[in-house]
């Protein structure tokens, strides 16, 4: 078998034993099985090769001229203990070597001394490295006043390793740190991020740097004055390249970026392909790993469309380039369950093979696995966290959610329950209701529940609809500017006809100046590209305008609406999560302090939805001003658990 390290160019600690008496074979598989990311190898003098311990049969193990053991900088200290423990047993030789370690050490411990000068220093060393970005010309010089200490000290963070982890909340400035930081490493610089966002990461990119980024798109949505992806790197320095990629399209183009070389791959949103599940490793002989879209009942009637699993399978691919320095990972929702098992394939995409080659092992270690009652393992548990939060410090840089919106502008939100006498009485809705009701005692199906919520709250939408016109244009009487959140495009396609005879009607008697505000509205199903245009105008504004679009189309990787001094939820979400990520919106970096107002009419299906939410955000909420519990928040919203907050609220909508 020839040899290969799966580590590649990764900080690593190489081991070199000779072997003393039997038993050494068996000690290094088992090491390699107790610690996920261990490497053990065997060196046979008969045929010069090496052979994977692991794979070795036992009557073989011991037939080694000397073994050499590859551990990650992030487990060395585990590995030292235990050959250490072992050499004194066995009798074995250990030479130390190491590669790229130097630099390379933990997040500072918050109970260590000297925890504070530690970040201080760190903040220091990221600002002179921006500084030197300014000196040269690639970043804005007003970028420098607009960093703060904890961006400045995850630029040094991501700028120092080849691989980095940035948790940090909605709003805080992830972008502008990720993008500093990858222009610290010469070469072609790639951004994988949701679709929605591909606007945000090219807007931010010009804002900051002096580069011409580019977003690749859909063929379909590039307009003849677009120059084209091949024209770009045409045009374009190796050195200055930064192309921006949704994960949509990212299947399509491993074999391009392939081509490109790139040197710094960012994954923004790094925890929606954090599911071993969807896909399944091949191993070739010489020791790499391949991945394969897992075949799932829901992949399979997604029939050639892009899921979940072929993103999943492309990023995998993608972060093996072998021309890759350097990896940033970012999110807001690090766990999103709480449990470990959503840790191993963000943290194998920043380092591969880094914490095992397979899931298997991290498995076994880290989350408690076992053999499940119907077959397949139960991965649900957790062991050893402790030992795996020690790892993770190598590469995570977190910030909390107190030490980030303590600089940015306070968003105050206002509860507005609307009386019987406060709202209007559409009548159209009631035959309607009636119907469904009919329907819904007779099957008792979800589905006919789902639609009789859903007319109910196109009910409590109407009944609401002059209060909340009339707050926006009190709002524009001002010279503000609003944005009006809804939860359904139909909403959005109303709301906007409605707001704009509203702004005719005050502008004849004397409002505005005669001249109409601006009004932008959109929902899912028109372009990225023109939502994104939306946004980066309303952001430019001074006012009044406003923006109107449902929550799912702009309530998530949208940046540019933390300028408004007015933000209405006209409709609450379904999910608790979702809920913070439409707030999220406006508790931004460069933004302002927002008045936000959540619309609730009594009597209605909609209060009944408010109850659940807040069933579920008032707890929250008593963790969050509980210190020792900062970053507990996402994972108690159920932020991946639609669904099951969907059926709550139906269950409790329809009791039995």
């Amino acid at each position: 078998m020839g040899f290969f390290s799966p580590l590649r160019d990764q900080p690593q600690r190489i081991y070199t034993l000779t072997p003393g008496a039997d038993g050494t074979g068996m000690f290094l598989r088992n090491l390699e099985r107790i610690v996920p990311g261990v490497f053990c190898y065997g060196h046979h003098h008969n045929d010069w090769s090496w052979y994977r311990l692991k794979k070795e049969a036992d009557d073989d193990l011991d037939g080694f001229g000397y073994y050499k053991v590859y551990s990650p900088t992030n487990c060395a200290w585990i590995t030292d203990n235990q050959l250490t423990y072992a050499s004194d047993r066995l009798g074995f030789h250990i030479s130390v070597d190491s590669r790229g370690e130097d630099g390379i050490f933990p997040w500072p411990d918050e109970e260590e001394s000297g925890t504070d000068e530690d970040l201080a220093t760190m903040a220091e060393y990221g600002r002179h490295i921006v500084d030197g970005m300014v000196e040269d010309g690639i970043v804005k010089p007003f970028v420098t006043k607009l960093l703060t200490d904890y961006q400045a000290r995850g630029v040094y963070w991501a700028a120092t390793r080849p691989w980095s982890k940035l948790v940090y909340p909605c709003g805080a400035g992830k972008t502008l740190t990720a993008i500093l930081a990858s222009l610290t490493c010469e070469g072609t610089k790639v951004v994988v991020c949701p679709a929605k966002a591909r606007r945000v990461w090219w807007d931010q990119v010009q804002q900051y740097t002096t580069l011409d980024p580019y977003r690749v798109v859909p063929v379909g949505q590039l307009r003849k004055r677009d120059r084209t992806l091949e024209q770009y790197l045409d045009e374009t320095e190796n050195s200055k390249r930064f192309l921006v990629v949704g994960m949509q399209l990212l299947a399509d183009k491993v074999e391009l970026l392939t081509k490109l070389r790139p040197r710094v791959l960012v994954i923004d949103e790094i925890h929606q392909l954090g599911q071993s599940k969807r896909w399944k490793p091949i191993f070739t002989p010489e020791g790499e790993v391949e991945f394969e879209k897992r075949k799932t009942a829901a992949s399979e009637r997604a029939g050639s469309k892009v899921t979940r699993e072929t993103q999943a399978v492309a990023a995998m691919d993608v972060s093996r380039i072998g021309t890759l320095q350097r990896r940033i990972g970012l999110t807001a929702t690090p766990l999103a369950d709480g449990r470990p098992r959503r840790l191993w394939a963000p943290l194998d995409l920043l380092s591969p093979g880094g914490f095992s080659m397979g899931y298997g092992a991290f498995a076994d270690r880290y989350c408690d696995a076992v053999e499940g009652s119907f077959g397949g393992r139960d991965d649900k548990g957790s062991s050893n966290v402790q030992e795996l939060k020690d790892r993770c410090r190598y590469l995570l840089h977190e910030v909390t959610h107190t030490e980030s919106h303590g600089q940015l502008p306070a968003t105050r939100v206002q509860v507005v329950y609307l009386d019987a006498q406060d709202q209007c009485r559409p009548a159209a809705f009631m035959r309607e209701m009636r119907r469904l009701d009919k329907i819904t005692m007779s099957t008792g199906s979800a589905e006919d529940k789902e639609r009789s919520v859903e007319i109910r709250l196109q009910e409590a939408a109407s009944r609401k609809r002059k209060y909340v016109v009339d707050e926006v244009v009190e709002g524009l009487r001002g010279g503000g500017k609003v944005v009006l959140f809804t939860a359904r495009r139909q909403d959005a396609e109303d709301w906007s006809s409605f707001v704009g005879k509203a702004m005719e009607r005050e502008a004849k008697k004397g409002f505005f100046d005669g001249k109409l505000p601006d009004l932008w509205w959109g929902h899912g199903g028109i372009s990225e590209r023109d939502r994104g245009d939306m946004v980066a105008a309303f952001r430019e504004h001074p006012g009044p305008c406003v923006l109107i679009g449902t929550g799912q189309a702009f309530g998530e990787s949208v940046d540019g609406l933390q300028t408004a001094d007015l933000a209405i939820f006209s409709m609450l979400p379904w999910r608790p999560g979702d809920f913070e990520q439409w707030k999220g919106r406006f508790d931004r970096l460069g933004g302002r302090a927002t008045l936000l107002k959540v619309i609730v009419a009594r009597g209605t299906y909609d209060e009944q939805i408010a109850g659940v939410l807040a069933d579920k955000i008032v707890p929250i909420t008593e963790f969050l001003a509980a210190e020792q519990y900062e970053g507990l928040g996402n994972k108690l919203l159920g932020i991946e658990d639609r669904e099951r907050v969907r059926m709550e609220i139906i269950s409790a909508l329809f009791p039995d």
